[in-house]
């Protein structure tokens, strides 16, 4: 990063020298035309060291050009014939340096726009193309939308847009919100690869005046596999937790209720929502007793413990239960998971 920073420097340091020294050369001919006599040929030189600057830095062209203006006009009225015509011609040229500056700084300008998204079009980690919303023929790819897909850049440009959906009626859902919205944000699409595999990508787009549509996608098939795969694993686990026959709480060592299930609620009375406001020695008749320092300890040496006690129902009705309570990780925080039986038909 610093080499190219240095690079970079040294570059504009040569660039600026060489107009300094183109600068200077032109002054100095120009007062040795003036002195002679010669006022036709040298004022074209100035024209060099505008389009070099131009080239370099359009920002300050314009400002170099008019100093350098003025600096021919005090050329002419300090070394040139005391001629109305003269000074009439070399007003003119002050305004025909100006107006070159001018255009040349904004073509430049322009030109240097256009390398600057050519480089983010072409280096983007997201896929960038156009293609004509009448026609769907695409038109300008860049690297990472071919990779993405599979093709290179001369075979999607030979194919419309809709050909590489995997879902018909998903491609129809897309161009009907991009007709009517004159933009899609974030909208999940599915495509289909060159070798006919299936990808998921999230697929930004809005139509321009010319009727081109600017569309970027980000291929998002592993992050989409990992959320399906979580979301059947959550599902499983939902079946399982819900299913159990016994009470199941997910807490903190100070009892505090992180998780509950269905059973948890059916033969304590509460909803989940109130159980998930209240803590373990809440739902005991000796709550200074459960999770006590004690308890607290021995789980925590143990890993693992079982007792018997007895909880009481939202209705004020007595159970008696037996409590197995394991150590657990809950989003990343040490938690306790304690499954609790019904043990009221059990022989004392």
């Amino acid at each position: 990063m610093a080499d190219s920073g240095r690079q970079i420097l040294d570059n504009n340091i040569l660039w600026f020298g060489l107009i300094a020294v183109v600068t200077v050369v032109i002054i100095a001919i120009s007062i040795l035309s003036l002195k002679n006599g010669y006022s036709d040929i040298f004022p074209y030189f100035y024209i060099l060291p505008i389009l070099l600057l131009a080239y370099r830095s359009p920002r300050y062209a314009v400002y170099f050009t008019v100093f350098l203006g003025w600096i021919f006009l005090l050329l002419v009225y300090l070394y040139g014939p005391v001629d109305i015509r003269v000074y009439a011609v070399s007003s003119a040229w002050f305004y025909i340096f100006v107006s070159i500056g001018i255009v040349v700084s904004a073509f430049a300008s322009q030109l240097l726009h256009e390398k600057q998204f050519r480089i983010i079009f072409e280096n983007s980690q997201a896929g960038i193309f156009t293609y004509e919303k009448e026609t769907g023929k695409i038109c300008e790819i860049n690297r990472q939308f071919a990779s993405i897909l599979g093709y290179s850049a001369e075979e999607l440009k030979a194919i419309e847009f809709s050909a590489i959906w995997f879902d018909p009626a998903q491609y129809q859902r897309y161009a009907q919100d991009l007709a009517g919205n004159g933009r899609i944000s974030d909208m999940e699409i599915s495509l289909r690869r060159k070798d006919r595999t299936v990808i998921w990508a999230l697929a930004t787009a809005s139509v321009t005046e010319e009727g081109l549509v600017i569309c970027s996608v980000v291929d998002i098939t592993e992050r989409k596999r990992v959320n399906d795969e979580l979301t059947e694993s959550e599902l499983r686990y939902r079946t399982l937790f819900d299913g159990a026959s016994d009470a199941i709480f997910i807490h903190d060592t100070d009892g505090k209720i992180f998780e509950t299930n269905l059973i948890a609620s059916r033969y304590l009375g509460y909803s989940k929502r109130e159980l998930m406001q209240m803590s373990i020695q809440d739902l005991d008749t000796a709550p200074d007793k459960i999770f006590d320092k004690e308890m607290v300890l021995s789980l925590n040496s143990r890993g693992h413990i079982l007792f018997e006690t007895v909880q009481k129902k939202k209705d004020g009705a007595t159970i008696r239960v037996e409590i197995s309570s394991r150590t657990t990780e809950y989003f990343g925080m040490a938690a306790v998971i304690s499954i609790v039986r019904d043990i009221s038909e059990r022989p004392k």
